[in-house]
Formats: structure tokens, C-alpha cells, sequence
């Protein structure tokens, strides 16, 4: 307001001064551009001196000033890795639709669905009534003939019996185990055992329906071990091999998996969507991962060691789409340009080419309510 008045009260003098100096031979539109030029003059000398005198109060001034508030932190070379993630799904290492080896009608049925059986337990069973009647036919005549082989035994070792008659039990004996051992590996045709130990997934018939080796009886599951499935773009095919480091996300269940392994990356390019399988073999101790769980599968595709990094809310946009940070300089924000290669999280990676350097302070938190000069102060 002072400044204000001194340049009005020089105004004034000076239009007085003017006005009490004798008429001169010139225009009137000549006489008020002098007087404009003259007075400009003078106000361009009395805003400098202002300004001298602003810093001057600056520097001498303690008190607290009204600044935004800032966070600063310096910028960094450090190590980062660019990361691609891919839908999967989960599938169990072993899973099996368990049907009998013939056709008969269902007797007996021992497990129930979720139920964990063993390896070698007898799941179900086929009415084989026919069948285990003509075993206990061959049994009888079976030891009916060994006992005449028996017979012609003792009568050659006396030197009664003929060679002929003893040759001729002995095949009788021999013909009948073959047939009894036949006939017992056709009964064991009508039971259903598990394969291996697991969990009854499904049950898809009932007692006392018809069953047969084109119809499964029972879906077992074994999830000990999972493999997780994933479909990648052919456009990282040259940047992702086996035994390649992934994490692997389960949303549904809230349960991340760190540090493992691709196992295994498909040969083939699916011609409808252009991409490869890749598959992630994983220990289910805990059993809380079951098949067709969706995955997210993470894959490193690339890692550099000495990446120019910032803090991702340092990164600004403006209204034509360039990115840009505020590097702090002597107590003022200066707007510099970024050209950023990678976000990961809460860093970003940007180029060497941007504006922004290592060593440099920016502001990381506040800078939404900063402007290209404006002083700030730092929260510290």
C-alpha cells in the first residue's frame, strides 16, 4: 500500500510540474507520450527498488512464513525390476475319473464326497454274483484234482502208477489254476480302488445303477501337490524361459506365493490368441489351494541394477499429458520433465534424459498444491 502511494504522490507531482511549465511548440498527443515515457521511468525505478527491498526483508525476516508444506527426498540410483502378470488357474497334479474295468451292477459304494481315502482302498464294488459262484466251482474242482495228483504221486513213488496217469492229474491241476486265476482277475474287475491317496471330489452314480468302463464312477483328487497354469503373450516369448522366478497371487483366498519357479513353458502358439502356456509346479501343504482357483502369476521380465528411481507420487501429469516432478532449489519448487520407463508399486523408474537427475531433492508428498516458482516449506 506504501509503494502504491509513493507512486501515486510522484504522479502527481510530476503533472504539476508539468502543468506550471511554459506552453511549448508541440502537439498534445507529443507532450502526454513524454509525460507517459517519464513517469515509466520512474515507476520501473521505484519497482526495483521494491524489489531490493523485498529481499532485503527476506533475508532479515524470522518469522514463520505462510508456505505450503512439502515432503522432499533425494533422487537415487537403485535396482528394479519390470514385472508382467498373467491370469492363470490351478490344477491338481493328479486328479482321476474312476470307473470299473467291467460292466455290472452296483453293490456297494464305501465313501461319501470330500472324504480323503488312501492308496489301494476299495471305493466300490459291482455285483459279481456269477462270476465269484463259478470261482467256487473251480476252487472245488481244483482240490478235488490236487488230491488225485496227490494219489497218482504216491502210486509212482511205489512204482504202481503209470507215468501217463500222473502227467494227466498234474495238468488237470495246472489247467484249473490257470482258469481259478483267471476268474479272480475278472472279480477284481468289479471292484473300483483308488489309484492313489486323495479326496473324493464327485460321485456320479448311485447304489444300485448300472456301471460300466465308459462311465466314471467317482472323480478323485490329489491337491498334495498343484500345478498352476498360466496363457502368456507370444510377445514375451524371448523374455521368459524355465526356471524363471515368479510370484503367484490366489485373490479368492488371500494368499501369495514368493520365489517360485516356472517348471515348464509350452511349444506351441495357440493360433486363436496368440499365446503359450507356462505352468508352475507348488507344494499345497496347507491343502488351501484347490483346483480351478484363479491365479495371478507374476513374472520378472526384465532387471536393471542402476535405475534412475523416484517416488511414483512425485510423478505428476499435466493437461497435455507430460509427465513432470518439482526438484527443491534454494527454498523454491522448480518444474522439470520426466520421461518414465517403468512403475512398479510406489517407485518409478525414470530415463536418463529426463530433467530430473540423481542427487537431485524433489518433492515427493504436496506437490499437488505447489506451483512452477512458489516457495515452499519442508515437513520435516
Amino acid at each position: 500500500m506504501k509503494v502504491k502511494h509513493i507512486i501515486l504522490s510522484v504522479i502527481g507531482i510530476s503533472l504539476l510540474a508539468f502543468s506550471c511549465k511554459p506552453a511549448e511548440e508541440e502537439t498534445p498527443i507529443s507532450k502526454l507520450r513524454a509525460e507517459q515515457a517519464k513517469l515509466e521511468q520512474k515507476i520501473s525505478m521505484m519497482e526495483d527498488s521494491v524489489s531490493m527491498l523485498e529481499v532485503k526483508i527476506e533475508a532479515l525476516d524470522t518469522t514463520e512464513k505462510n508456505y505450503p508444506f512439502v515432503e522432499l527426498d533425494s533422487v537415487r540410483n537403485n535396482s528394479i525390476s519390470e514385472d508382467v502378470t498373467f491370469q492363470g488357474s490351478v490344477d491338481a497334479d493328479k486328479t482321476i475319473m474312476l470307473g470299473p474295468e467291467a460292466q455290472g451292477v452296483i453293490k456297494a459304494i464305501y465313501v461319501k464326497e470330500g472324504q480323503y481315502v488312501s492308496r489301494g482302498k476299495t471305493i466300490a464294488v459291482l455285483d459279481s454274483e456269477i462270476l465269484r459262484q463259478n470261482v467256487k466251482e473251480i476252487e472245488k474242482s481244483l482240490e478235488l484234482a490236487e488230491y488225485m495228483l496227490q494219489k497218482q504221486q504216491n502210486l509212482k513213488d511205489q512204482g504202481i502208477g503209470t507215468e501217463a496217469s500222473f502227467v494227466q492229474a498234474k495238468n488237470q491241476v495246472e489247467s484249473l489254476q490257470s482258469r481259478l486265476s483267471t476268474l479272480r482277475t475278472q472279480a477284481s474287475k468289479y471292484n473300483v480302488t483308488a489309484p492313489f491317496s486323495g479326496y473324493v471330489d464327485k460321485i456320479f452314480t448311485k447304489l444300485g445303477e448300472m456301471a460300466s468302463p465308459s462311465m466314471p464312477i467317482i472323480r478323485l483328487v490329489n491337491i498334495d501337490k498343484i500345478v498352476v497354469k498360466a496363457e502368456v503373450s507370444e510377445a514375451y516369448l524371448k523374455d521368459i524361459k524355465a526356471g524363471d522366478k515368479v510370484s503367484i497371487n490366489f485373490p479368492s483366498i488371500n494368499k501369495n506365493i514368493e520365489n517360485a519357479k516356472i517348471t515348464s513353458i509350452g511349444k506351441f502358439i495357440n493360433p486363436t490368441n496368440r499365446t503359450f502356456p507356462i505352468q508352475v509346479e507348488l507344494r499345497n501343504r496347507d491343502k488351501s489351494i484347490i483346483p480351478n482357483l484363479l491365479a495371478e502369476v507374476t513374472v520378472e521380465k526384465d532387471f536393471t541394477q542402476e535405475a534412475i528411481l523416484v517416488p511414483s507420487s512425485s510423478v505428476l501429469t499435466d493437461s497435455e499429458g507430460n509427465k513432470y516432478a518439482y526438484v527443491y532449489e534454494g527454498g523454491k519448487v522448480i518444474k522439470r520433465k520426466v520421461e518414465v520407463i517403468y512403475v512398479k508399486g510406489d517407485y518409478t523408474q525414470i530415463s536418463a534424459e529426463s530433467e530430473v537427475k540423481t542427487g537431485d531433492v524433489i518433492v515427493t508428498k504436496g506437490a499437488n498444491g505447489i506451483a512452477d516458482g512458489q516457495k515452499v516449506t519442508e515437513l520435516k
